[in-house]
Protein backbone atom coordinates (compact mmCIF):
# COMPACT_ATOMS: atom_id res chain seq x y z
CA UNK A 1 0.00 0.00 0.00
CA UNK A 2 1.42 3.38 -1.06
CA UNK A 3 1.86 5.72 1.86
CA UNK A 4 3.44 8.67 -0.01
CA UNK A 5 2.26 10.78 -2.91
CA UNK A 6 4.63 12.02 -5.63
CA UNK A 7 3.59 15.37 -7.08
CA UNK A 8 4.87 18.69 -8.41
CA UNK A 9 6.89 18.99 -11.61
CA UNK A 10 6.93 15.28 -12.42
CA UNK A 11 6.02 15.55 -16.10
CA UNK A 12 9.02 14.85 -18.29
CA UNK A 13 10.84 12.70 -15.73
CA UNK A 14 12.44 9.56 -17.06
CA UNK A 15 10.92 6.31 -15.71
CA UNK A 16 14.16 5.55 -13.87
CA UNK A 17 14.14 8.94 -12.14
CA UNK A 18 10.52 8.55 -11.14
CA UNK A 19 11.22 5.07 -9.70
CA UNK A 20 14.11 6.47 -7.65
CA UNK A 21 11.87 9.21 -6.25
CA UNK A 22 9.17 6.70 -5.36
CA UNK A 23 11.68 4.45 -3.59
CA UNK A 24 12.97 7.39 -1.59
CA UNK A 25 9.42 8.36 -0.61
CA UNK A 26 8.90 4.86 0.84
CA UNK A 27 11.90 5.13 3.18
CA UNK A 28 11.01 5.46 6.86
CA UNK A 29 12.56 8.12 9.06
CA UNK A 30 13.18 8.13 12.85
CA UNK A 31 10.03 8.71 14.84
CA UNK A 32 11.64 11.10 17.33
CA UNK A 33 14.49 12.30 15.13
CA UNK A 34 14.41 14.92 12.41
CA UNK A 35 15.09 12.73 9.35
CA UNK A 36 17.18 9.87 8.03
CA UNK A 37 20.54 11.23 6.87
CA UNK A 38 21.21 8.63 4.13
CA UNK A 39 17.81 9.28 2.55
CA UNK A 40 18.48 13.01 2.49
CA UNK A 41 21.96 12.46 0.99
CA UNK A 42 20.40 10.55 -1.90
CA UNK A 43 17.65 13.15 -2.17
CA UNK A 44 20.29 15.87 -2.59
CA UNK A 45 21.97 13.91 -5.39
CA UNK A 46 18.65 13.53 -7.20
CA UNK A 47 17.88 17.23 -6.76
CA UNK A 48 21.24 18.03 -8.41
CA UNK A 49 20.50 15.64 -11.28
CA UNK A 50 17.01 17.01 -11.84
CA UNK A 51 18.06 20.63 -11.24
CA UNK A 52 14.89 21.00 -9.13
CA UNK A 53 14.38 21.46 -5.38
CA UNK A 54 12.80 18.46 -3.64
CA UNK A 55 10.57 18.60 -0.56
CA UNK A 56 9.53 15.83 1.85
CA UNK A 57 6.56 16.02 4.22
CA UNK A 58 6.87 13.55 7.11
CA UNK A 59 4.24 12.71 9.69
CA UNK A 60 4.78 12.15 13.42
CA UNK A 61 5.68 8.46 12.92
CA UNK A 62 8.42 9.24 10.42
CA UNK A 63 6.45 8.17 7.34
CA UNK A 64 6.77 10.25 4.18
CA UNK A 65 3.33 11.46 3.06
CA UNK A 66 4.36 13.71 0.17
CA UNK A 67 7.40 14.14 -2.06
CA UNK A 68 7.10 17.42 -3.96
CA UNK A 69 9.26 18.11 -7.03
CA UNK A 70 10.11 21.75 -7.79
CA UNK A 71 9.23 24.97 -5.95
CA UNK A 72 5.88 25.28 -4.21
CA UNK A 73 3.23 26.44 -6.70
CA UNK A 74 0.57 27.12 -4.09
CA UNK A 75 -0.72 25.95 -0.75
CA UNK A 76 -3.88 24.30 -2.09
CA UNK A 77 -2.06 21.74 -4.31
CA UNK A 78 0.30 21.04 -1.43
CA UNK A 79 -2.38 20.46 1.21
CA UNK A 80 -4.68 18.51 -1.13
CA UNK A 81 -2.18 15.62 -1.32
CA UNK A 82 -1.86 15.22 2.45
CA UNK A 83 -4.12 12.85 4.42
CA UNK A 84 -6.93 14.42 6.39
CA UNK A 85 -7.32 11.63 8.94
CA UNK A 86 -6.26 12.83 12.43
CA UNK A 87 -4.53 9.48 13.04
CA UNK A 88 -2.13 10.12 10.16
CA UNK A 89 -1.52 13.70 11.27
CA UNK A 90 -0.66 12.75 14.86
CA UNK A 91 2.57 14.33 16.03
CA UNK A 92 2.52 17.12 13.48
CA UNK A 93 4.28 17.48 10.14
CA UNK A 94 8.00 17.75 9.44
CA UNK A 95 9.06 19.57 6.27
CA UNK A 96 12.41 18.67 4.64
CA UNK A 97 13.66 20.75 1.69
CA UNK A 98 16.74 20.57 -0.52
CA UNK A 99 18.17 23.87 -1.74
CA UNK A 100 21.30 25.50 -3.05
CA UNK A 101 24.13 26.10 -0.61
CA UNK A 102 23.52 29.84 -0.23
CA UNK A 103 19.80 29.41 0.53
CA UNK A 104 19.90 27.10 3.54
CA UNK A 105 19.65 30.00 6.03
CA UNK A 106 17.52 32.34 3.89
CA UNK A 107 14.47 30.54 2.45
CA UNK A 108 12.74 31.92 -0.61
CA UNK A 109 10.00 34.30 0.50
CA UNK A 110 7.21 32.59 -1.43
CA UNK A 111 8.28 29.12 -0.26
CA UNK A 112 8.48 30.44 3.32
CA UNK A 113 4.92 31.79 3.11
CA UNK A 114 3.45 28.67 1.52
CA UNK A 115 5.27 26.44 4.02
CA UNK A 116 3.45 28.27 6.83
CA UNK A 117 0.15 26.94 5.45
CA UNK A 118 1.41 23.44 6.16
CA UNK A 119 2.08 24.51 9.80
CA UNK A 120 4.92 22.01 10.38
CA UNK A 121 6.68 21.48 13.68
CA UNK A 122 10.06 22.04 12.06
CA UNK A 123 11.50 22.86 8.65
CA UNK A 124 14.88 21.36 7.76
CA UNK A 125 16.67 22.91 4.79
CA UNK A 126 19.87 21.29 3.54
CA UNK A 127 22.26 22.02 0.68
CA UNK A 128 22.34 19.78 -2.40
CA UNK A 129 26.14 20.20 -2.56
CA UNK A 130 28.79 19.04 -0.11
CA UNK A 131 31.19 21.68 1.23
CA UNK A 132 34.99 21.28 0.69
CA UNK A 133 35.35 20.13 4.31
CA UNK A 134 33.03 17.18 3.63
CA UNK A 135 30.06 18.61 5.52
CA UNK A 136 26.64 19.34 4.03
CA UNK A 137 25.29 22.72 5.27
CA UNK A 138 21.81 22.64 6.76
CA UNK A 139 19.51 24.85 8.85
CA UNK A 140 16.61 24.01 11.16
CA UNK A 141 13.65 26.41 11.34
CA UNK A 142 10.55 26.72 13.50
CA UNK A 143 7.34 28.67 12.68
CA UNK A 144 7.22 32.00 14.50
CA UNK A 145 4.31 34.39 13.91
CA UNK A 146 6.19 37.24 15.60
CA UNK A 147 9.09 37.07 13.16
CA UNK A 148 9.07 39.28 10.05
CA UNK A 149 9.72 36.25 7.82
CA UNK A 150 7.38 33.92 9.70
CA UNK A 151 10.22 31.57 10.74
CA UNK A 152 12.93 31.47 13.40
CA UNK A 153 16.21 29.67 12.79
CA UNK A 154 16.84 27.24 15.63
CA UNK A 155 20.24 25.96 14.59
CA UNK A 156 22.66 25.90 11.67
CA UNK A 157 25.34 23.30 11.01
CA UNK A 158 26.13 19.96 9.40
CA UNK A 159 23.24 17.82 8.13
CA UNK A 160 24.47 14.81 10.14
CA UNK A 161 24.26 16.79 13.39
CA UNK A 162 20.80 18.27 12.70
CA UNK A 163 19.29 14.93 11.62
CA UNK A 164 20.23 13.40 14.97
CA UNK A 165 18.22 15.91 17.02
CA UNK A 166 15.69 14.27 19.36
CA UNK A 167 12.34 16.01 18.85
CA UNK A 168 10.93 14.41 21.99
CA UNK A 169 13.39 16.23 24.25
CA UNK A 170 13.72 19.48 22.29
CA UNK A 171 11.30 22.31 23.01
CA UNK A 172 9.37 22.56 19.74
CA UNK A 173 6.28 24.76 20.11
CA UNK A 174 5.57 25.66 16.53
CA UNK A 175 1.86 26.25 16.72
CA UNK A 176 1.25 27.30 20.32
CA UNK A 177 1.09 30.96 19.35
CA UNK A 178 -1.10 30.39 16.30
CA UNK A 179 -4.85 30.92 16.61
CA UNK A 180 -7.26 28.04 16.37
CA UNK A 181 -8.27 27.68 12.70
CA UNK A 182 -11.66 26.26 13.68
CA UNK A 183 -13.15 29.63 14.65
CA UNK A 184 -15.24 30.34 11.56
CA UNK A 185 -14.33 32.63 8.69
CA UNK A 186 -11.30 34.75 9.57
CA UNK A 187 -10.75 37.85 7.41
CA UNK A 188 -7.77 40.10 6.75
CA UNK A 189 -8.71 43.64 5.68
CA UNK A 190 -6.64 45.35 2.97
CA UNK A 191 -7.20 49.10 2.88
CA UNK A 192 -5.90 52.27 1.26
CA UNK A 193 -5.83 55.11 3.80
CA UNK A 194 -6.98 58.61 2.88
CA UNK A 195 -5.05 61.71 3.83
CA UNK A 196 -7.72 62.40 6.45
CA UNK A 197 -6.90 59.90 9.20
CA UNK A 198 -10.23 60.37 10.97
CA UNK A 199 -12.15 59.64 7.77
CA UNK A 200 -9.98 56.57 7.12
CA UNK A 201 -10.69 55.23 10.61
CA UNK A 202 -14.44 55.62 10.09
CA UNK A 203 -14.30 53.87 6.71
CA UNK A 204 -12.33 51.04 8.29
CA UNK A 205 -14.84 50.78 11.14
CA UNK A 206 -17.68 50.54 8.62
CA UNK A 207 -15.83 47.81 6.68
CA UNK A 208 -15.34 45.85 9.91
CA UNK A 209 -19.06 46.21 10.59
CA UNK A 210 -19.85 44.81 7.15
CA UNK A 211 -17.55 41.85 7.78
CA UNK A 212 -19.23 41.07 11.10
CA UNK A 213 -22.67 41.46 9.53
CA UNK A 214 -21.66 38.80 7.00
CA UNK A 215 -20.82 36.42 9.87
CA UNK A 216 -17.01 36.61 9.64
CA UNK A 217 -14.37 37.91 12.05
CA UNK A 218 -11.76 40.53 11.08
CA UNK A 219 -8.42 39.40 12.52
CA UNK A 220 -5.87 41.78 10.94
CA UNK A 221 -5.63 45.03 8.97
CA UNK A 222 -3.04 46.04 6.39
CA UNK A 223 -3.05 49.75 5.54
CA UNK A 224 -1.19 51.61 2.84
CA UNK A 225 -0.97 55.33 2.30
CA UNK A 226 -1.71 56.69 -1.18
CA UNK A 227 1.40 56.60 -3.32
CA UNK A 228 2.45 55.74 -6.86
CA UNK A 229 -0.30 54.11 -8.88
CA UNK A 230 -0.25 50.29 -9.08
CA UNK A 231 -2.89 49.53 -11.72
CA UNK A 232 -2.21 45.79 -11.69
CA UNK A 233 -2.56 45.23 -7.94
CA UNK A 234 -3.62 48.62 -6.41
CA UNK A 235 -1.35 47.91 -3.41
CA UNK A 236 2.44 47.88 -3.57
CA UNK A 237 4.56 44.74 -3.62
CA UNK A 238 5.92 45.32 -0.10
CA UNK A 239 2.47 45.69 1.45
CA UNK A 240 1.22 42.60 -0.36
CA UNK A 241 4.15 40.59 0.99
CA UNK A 242 3.28 41.79 4.51
CA UNK A 243 -0.38 40.90 3.87
CA UNK A 244 0.57 37.40 2.65
CA UNK A 245 2.56 36.85 5.83
CA UNK A 246 -0.26 38.12 8.06
CA UNK A 247 -2.67 35.77 6.29
CA UNK A 248 -0.51 32.88 7.53
CA UNK A 249 0.17 34.36 10.95
CA UNK A 250 -3.48 34.92 11.75
CA UNK A 251 -4.78 31.86 9.86
CA UNK A 252 -7.00 34.10 7.75
CA UNK A 253 -9.13 32.29 5.16
CA UNK A 254 -10.20 35.37 3.17
CA UNK A 255 -8.86 38.82 2.23
CA UNK A 256 -11.34 41.68 1.79
CA UNK A 257 -10.41 45.00 0.19
CA UNK A 258 -12.02 48.35 0.96
CA UNK A 259 -12.64 49.23 -2.71
CA UNK A 260 -13.97 47.57 -5.83
CA UNK A 261 -11.45 45.59 -7.88
CA UNK A 262 -11.32 44.88 -11.57
CA UNK A 263 -11.24 41.19 -12.58
CA UNK A 264 -7.52 41.44 -13.43
CA UNK A 265 -6.68 43.08 -10.11
CA UNK A 266 -8.59 40.43 -8.16
CA UNK A 267 -6.76 37.61 -9.96
CA UNK A 268 -3.37 39.25 -9.42
CA UNK A 269 -4.03 39.70 -5.71
CA UNK A 270 -5.15 36.08 -5.31
CA UNK A 271 -2.00 34.90 -7.08
CA UNK A 272 0.32 37.01 -4.89
CA UNK A 273 -1.47 36.34 -1.60
CA UNK A 274 -2.34 32.71 -2.39
CA UNK A 275 -5.66 33.34 -0.67
CA UNK A 276 -9.23 34.08 -1.87
CA UNK A 277 -9.83 37.82 -2.33
CA UNK A 278 -13.19 39.63 -2.11
CA UNK A 279 -13.81 43.33 -2.63
CA UNK A 280 -16.24 45.57 -0.77
CA UNK A 281 -18.97 45.35 -3.41
CA UNK A 282 -18.95 41.56 -3.37
CA UNK A 283 -19.10 41.64 0.43
CA UNK A 284 -22.24 43.80 0.33
CA UNK A 285 -23.79 41.44 -2.23
CA UNK A 286 -23.01 38.50 0.04
CA UNK A 287 -24.74 40.22 2.98
CA UNK A 288 -27.78 40.92 0.82
CA UNK A 289 -27.87 37.27 -0.26
CA UNK A 290 -27.95 36.23 3.42
CA UNK A 291 -30.67 38.74 4.30
CA UNK A 292 -32.99 38.08 1.33
CA UNK A 293 -36.03 36.35 2.79
CA UNK A 294 -38.76 36.88 0.21
CA UNK A 295 -38.90 35.60 -3.36
CA UNK A 296 -38.66 39.18 -4.65
CA UNK A 297 -35.57 39.84 -2.54
CA UNK A 298 -33.85 36.65 -3.69
CA UNK A 299 -34.65 37.50 -7.31
CA UNK A 300 -33.07 40.94 -7.03
CA UNK A 301 -30.01 39.66 -5.17
CA UNK A 302 -29.39 36.94 -7.77
CA UNK A 303 -29.70 39.50 -10.55
CA UNK A 304 -27.16 41.78 -8.85
CA UNK A 305 -24.74 38.91 -8.22
CA UNK A 306 -24.88 37.68 -11.82
CA UNK A 307 -24.32 41.18 -13.18
CA UNK A 308 -21.35 41.59 -10.91
CA UNK A 309 -19.79 38.19 -11.64
CA UNK A 310 -20.32 38.05 -15.39
CA UNK A 311 -17.17 40.06 -16.27
CA UNK A 312 -15.23 38.22 -13.55
CA UNK A 313 -15.66 34.71 -14.92
CA UNK A 314 -12.38 32.88 -15.21
CA UNK A 315 -12.05 29.46 -16.85
CA UNK A 316 -9.47 27.15 -15.34
CA UNK A 317 -8.00 23.80 -16.26
CA UNK A 318 -10.18 21.66 -18.44
CA UNK A 319 -12.99 24.22 -18.50
CA UNK A 320 -11.05 26.08 -21.21
CA UNK A 321 -10.74 23.03 -23.46
CA UNK A 322 -12.27 23.33 -26.91
CA UNK A 323 -15.62 21.71 -27.53
CA UNK A 324 -16.50 19.91 -30.75
CA UNK A 325 -17.85 22.11 -33.54
CA UNK A 326 -18.49 22.27 -37.26
CA UNK A 327 -19.30 19.22 -39.38
CA UNK A 328 -18.67 16.07 -37.38
CA UNK A 329 -16.34 17.16 -34.61
CA UNK A 330 -13.99 19.35 -36.66
CA UNK A 331 -13.41 23.02 -35.96
CA UNK A 332 -12.27 24.84 -32.84
CA UNK A 333 -15.77 25.00 -31.36
CA UNK A 334 -16.11 27.22 -28.27
CA UNK A 335 -14.61 27.33 -24.83
CA UNK A 336 -16.46 26.39 -21.68
CA UNK A 337 -15.96 29.96 -20.54
CA UNK A 338 -18.01 31.20 -23.51
CA UNK A 339 -20.75 28.70 -22.71
CA UNK A 340 -20.85 29.86 -19.09
CA UNK A 341 -21.12 33.49 -20.16
CA UNK A 342 -23.98 32.70 -22.51
CA UNK A 343 -25.79 30.73 -19.79
CA UNK A 344 -25.43 33.63 -17.34
CA UNK A 345 -26.64 36.09 -19.99
CA UNK A 346 -29.77 33.96 -20.54
CA UNK A 347 -30.36 33.80 -16.80
CA UNK A 348 -30.00 37.58 -16.49
CA UNK A 349 -32.52 38.06 -19.30
CA UNK A 350 -34.97 35.79 -17.48
CA UNK A 351 -34.47 37.64 -14.19
CA UNK A 352 -35.01 40.98 -15.92
CA UNK A 353 -38.39 39.73 -17.16
CA UNK A 354 -39.27 38.61 -13.65
CA UNK A 355 -38.14 41.99 -12.33
CA UNK A 356 -40.47 43.80 -14.75
CA UNK A 357 -43.32 41.59 -13.54
CA UNK A 358 -42.36 42.46 -9.95
CA UNK A 359 -42.43 46.17 -10.78
CA UNK A 360 -45.88 45.79 -12.35
CA UNK A 361 -47.11 43.87 -9.29
CA UNK A 362 -45.82 46.55 -6.90
CA UNK A 363 -47.35 49.22 -9.10
CA UNK A 364 -50.78 47.54 -8.84
CA UNK A 365 -50.41 47.35 -5.06
CA UNK A 366 -49.60 51.05 -4.92
CA UNK A 367 -52.63 51.82 -7.10
CA UNK A 368 -54.83 50.00 -4.59
CA UNK A 369 -53.45 52.25 -1.83
CA UNK A 370 -53.84 55.53 -3.67
CA UNK A 371 -56.37 56.78 -1.16
CA UNK A 372 -53.90 56.63 1.76
CA UNK A 373 -50.88 58.90 2.29
CA UNK A 374 -47.55 57.12 2.09
CA UNK A 375 -44.51 57.81 4.25
CA UNK A 376 -41.15 56.03 3.75
CA UNK A 377 -38.38 55.59 6.29
CA UNK A 378 -35.05 56.04 4.54
CA UNK A 379 -31.54 56.55 5.79
CA UNK A 380 -28.12 55.06 6.20
CA UNK A 381 -27.91 51.39 7.12
CA UNK A 382 -28.26 50.66 10.84
CA UNK A 383 -29.67 54.14 11.55
CA UNK A 384 -32.69 52.73 13.40
CA UNK A 385 -35.40 52.67 10.70
CA UNK A 386 -36.75 49.25 11.68
CA UNK A 387 -36.74 50.19 15.38
CA UNK A 388 -38.72 53.33 14.55
CA UNK A 389 -41.25 51.30 12.52
CA UNK A 390 -41.69 48.93 15.47
CA UNK A 391 -42.09 51.85 17.87
CA UNK A 392 -44.78 53.48 15.72
CA UNK A 393 -46.66 50.43 14.37
CA UNK A 394 -45.53 47.41 16.36
CA UNK A 395 -48.10 47.14 19.11
CA UNK A 396 -48.91 43.61 17.96
CA UNK A 397 -46.11 41.08 17.74
CA UNK A 398 -47.05 40.05 14.21
CA UNK A 399 -46.61 43.63 13.02
CA UNK A 400 -43.04 43.94 14.25
CA UNK A 401 -40.05 43.57 11.93
CA UNK A 402 -36.52 42.40 12.59
CA UNK A 403 -34.43 45.13 14.26
CA UNK A 404 -30.82 44.26 15.05
CA UNK A 405 -27.62 46.22 15.58
CA UNK A 406 -26.23 45.02 12.23
CA UNK A 407 -25.59 46.61 8.87
CA UNK A 408 -28.34 45.69 6.39
CA UNK A 409 -30.34 43.72 8.96
CA UNK A 410 -33.49 44.57 6.93
CA UNK A 411 -33.56 43.98 3.18
CA UNK A 412 -37.14 43.52 2.01
CA UNK A 413 -39.40 46.62 2.22
CA UNK A 414 -42.18 46.32 4.80
CA UNK A 415 -45.35 48.44 4.90
CA UNK A 416 -47.51 48.88 8.01
CA UNK A 417 -50.57 50.99 8.83
CA UNK A 418 -49.89 53.88 11.20
CA UNK A 419 -52.85 55.31 13.12
CA UNK A 420 -52.46 59.05 13.79
CA UNK A 421 -54.55 60.46 16.65
CA UNK A 422 -57.24 62.94 15.64
CA UNK A 423 -58.95 64.57 18.66
CA UNK A 424 -62.72 64.26 18.53
CA UNK A 425 -62.88 61.95 15.48
CA UNK A 426 -61.57 58.63 14.23
CA UNK A 427 -57.76 58.41 13.82
CA UNK A 428 -56.19 59.00 10.44
CA UNK A 429 -54.43 56.12 8.65
CA UNK A 430 -51.03 56.44 7.00
CA UNK A 431 -48.96 53.77 5.23
CA UNK A 432 -45.46 53.65 6.71
CA UNK A 433 -42.78 51.75 4.73
CA UNK A 434 -39.42 50.56 6.03
CA UNK A 435 -36.88 50.49 3.18
CA UNK A 436 -33.42 49.02 2.67
CA UNK A 437 -30.62 51.10 4.14
CA UNK A 438 -28.16 53.09 2.06
CA UNK A 439 -24.37 53.02 2.24
CA UNK A 440 -21.59 54.99 0.61
CA UNK A 441 -20.23 53.63 -2.67
CA UNK A 442 -23.24 51.37 -3.12
CA UNK A 443 -22.47 48.91 -5.96
CA UNK A 444 -24.11 49.94 -9.23
CA UNK A 445 -25.46 46.40 -9.98
CA UNK A 446 -27.21 46.49 -6.61
CA UNK A 447 -28.90 49.83 -7.32
CA UNK A 448 -30.09 48.58 -10.71
CA UNK A 449 -31.32 45.25 -9.39
CA UNK A 450 -33.24 46.85 -6.51
CA UNK A 451 -35.01 49.40 -8.69
CA UNK A 452 -38.32 47.65 -7.98
CA UNK A 453 -37.76 48.03 -4.24
CA UNK A 454 -36.50 51.61 -4.46
CA UNK A 455 -39.69 52.58 -6.28
CA UNK A 456 -41.40 52.39 -2.89
CA UNK A 457 -39.12 55.24 -1.83
CA UNK A 458 -39.65 57.28 -4.99
CA UNK A 459 -43.44 56.94 -4.82
CA UNK A 460 -43.80 58.09 -1.18
CA UNK A 461 -45.40 61.41 -0.27
CA UNK A 462 -42.97 62.15 2.58
CA UNK A 463 -39.51 60.76 3.28
CA UNK A 464 -38.39 60.53 6.90
CA UNK A 465 -34.57 60.57 6.80
CA UNK A 466 -33.55 58.71 9.95
CA UNK A 467 -30.13 59.78 11.26
CA UNK A 468 -28.24 57.94 13.99
CA UNK A 469 -26.90 60.83 16.08
CA UNK A 470 -24.92 58.41 18.26
CA UNK A 471 -22.67 57.70 15.26
CA UNK A 472 -19.82 60.25 15.03
CA UNK A 473 -20.02 60.06 11.23
CA UNK A 474 -23.72 61.03 11.02
CA UNK A 475 -23.01 64.13 8.93
CA UNK A 476 -21.24 62.19 6.19
CA UNK A 477 -23.94 59.51 6.27
CA UNK A 478 -26.67 62.12 5.88
CA UNK A 479 -24.86 63.63 2.89
CA UNK A 480 -24.60 60.15 1.34
CA UNK A 481 -28.35 59.58 1.73
CA UNK A 482 -29.19 62.97 0.18
CA UNK A 483 -26.85 62.27 -2.73
CA UNK A 484 -28.30 58.81 -3.43
CA UNK A 485 -31.86 60.13 -3.29
CA UNK A 486 -30.95 62.87 -5.75
CA UNK A 487 -29.41 60.29 -8.07
CA UNK A 488 -32.61 58.24 -7.92
CA UNK A 489 -34.63 61.32 -8.90
CA UNK A 490 -36.60 61.58 -5.65
CA UNK A 491 -38.61 64.81 -5.36
CA UNK A 492 -40.63 64.02 -2.21
CA UNK A 493 -40.33 66.24 0.86
CA UNK A 494 -37.62 65.07 3.25
CA UNK A 495 -37.80 65.51 7.00
CA UNK A 496 -34.68 64.84 9.05
CA UNK A 497 -35.40 62.64 12.09
CA UNK A 498 -32.52 62.54 14.56
CA UNK A 499 -32.60 59.15 16.30
CA UNK A 500 -30.98 57.93 19.55
CA UNK A 501 -30.99 61.31 21.30
CA UNK A 502 -30.60 59.38 24.55
CA UNK A 503 -27.11 58.28 23.47
CA UNK A 504 -25.72 61.34 21.72
CA UNK A 505 -24.03 64.42 23.24
CA UNK A 506 -25.82 67.77 23.19
CA UNK A 507 -23.36 69.38 20.69
CA UNK A 508 -24.46 66.88 18.04
CA UNK A 509 -28.08 68.01 18.39
CA UNK A 510 -27.04 71.64 18.04
CA UNK A 511 -24.92 70.77 15.00
CA UNK A 512 -27.76 69.10 13.14
CA UNK A 513 -30.12 71.95 14.07
CA UNK A 514 -27.77 74.35 12.30
CA UNK A 515 -27.29 72.08 9.30
CA UNK A 516 -30.91 70.94 8.93
CA UNK A 517 -33.29 73.45 10.57
CA UNK A 518 -36.70 72.01 11.32
CA UNK A 519 -35.42 68.53 12.21
CA UNK A 520 -37.25 66.33 14.71
CA UNK A 521 -35.46 64.44 17.48
CA UNK A 522 -36.50 61.18 19.12
CA UNK A 523 -35.38 57.86 20.54
CA UNK A 524 -37.01 54.87 18.88
CA UNK A 525 -36.01 52.48 21.67
CA UNK A 526 -36.94 54.74 24.61
CA UNK A 527 -40.04 56.27 23.00
CA UNK A 528 -38.99 59.89 23.47
CA UNK A 529 -40.26 62.24 20.75
CA UNK A 530 -42.66 59.77 19.08
CA UNK A 531 -45.71 61.82 20.04
CA UNK A 532 -44.25 64.90 18.37
CA UNK A 533 -43.55 62.94 15.16
CA UNK A 534 -47.14 61.67 15.05
CA UNK A 535 -48.48 65.19 15.54
CA UNK A 536 -46.23 66.53 12.79
CA UNK A 537 -47.42 63.85 10.34
CA UNK A 538 -51.06 64.52 11.21
CA UNK A 539 -50.71 68.28 10.70
CA UNK A 540 -48.69 67.89 7.52
CA UNK A 541 -50.97 65.30 5.88
CA UNK A 542 -54.46 65.96 7.25
CA UNK A 543 -54.68 69.42 8.79
CA UNK A 544 -57.07 71.55 6.76
CA UNK A 545 -54.90 74.58 7.36
CA UNK A 546 -51.79 72.94 5.92
CA UNK A 547 -50.73 73.37 2.32
CA UNK A 548 -52.36 71.06 -0.20
CA UNK A 549 -49.98 68.21 -0.87
CA UNK A 550 -46.59 67.70 0.65
CA UNK A 551 -44.17 70.60 0.16
CA UNK A 552 -41.05 70.32 -1.91
CA UNK A 553 -37.64 69.77 -0.39
CA UNK A 554 -36.25 72.85 1.27
CA UNK A 555 -39.61 74.15 2.48
CA UNK A 556 -39.73 74.40 6.25
CA UNK A 557 -42.91 72.79 7.62
CA UNK A 558 -45.03 74.50 10.23
CA UNK A 559 -44.37 73.15 13.71
CA UNK A 560 -47.40 71.72 15.54
CA UNK A 561 -48.31 73.54 18.68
Amino acid sequence: MRQAHLSGRIKGLRPGQQRQLERLSQRRHPENGVADQLTLERLGELATELDQPLHLVLDGRGLCRLLWVGPFSGSDPLLSHLPEAPRRQAGGWRLISSCSQNQTSSPDQRDALLALDLAPQIWLRFSIRVAPDGQRPASLFQPDRTNAAGWTELEQGDLRHLCSHDLATQDISSNKSLPDPEQGERVLLLTLSNRDQQCSDRDLSELEGLVRSAGATPVAVIRQRPGPANPQTVWGKGKLQAAALDVRRCRASLVITDRELTPVQARNLERLLDCPVMDRSELILDIFAQRAGSAAGRLQVELAQLRYRLPRLLGRGRSLSRQGGGIGTRGPGETQLEKDRRAIARRIERLLRDQRHLQQHRSRLRDQRRGLPRVALVGYTNAGKSSLLNALCGRRQQDRVLAEDKLFATLDPTTRRLELPNPGTAPHTVLLTDTVGFIRDLPEPLVEAFSATLEETLDADILLLVVNLADPDWSSQLSTVHRLLDQLGSSAFRLIVGNQIDRCPLPEIEAIRQKEPGSLFLSATQGDGLHGLRDWLRVQLFDAGAESGPPTRGHQPEWPS
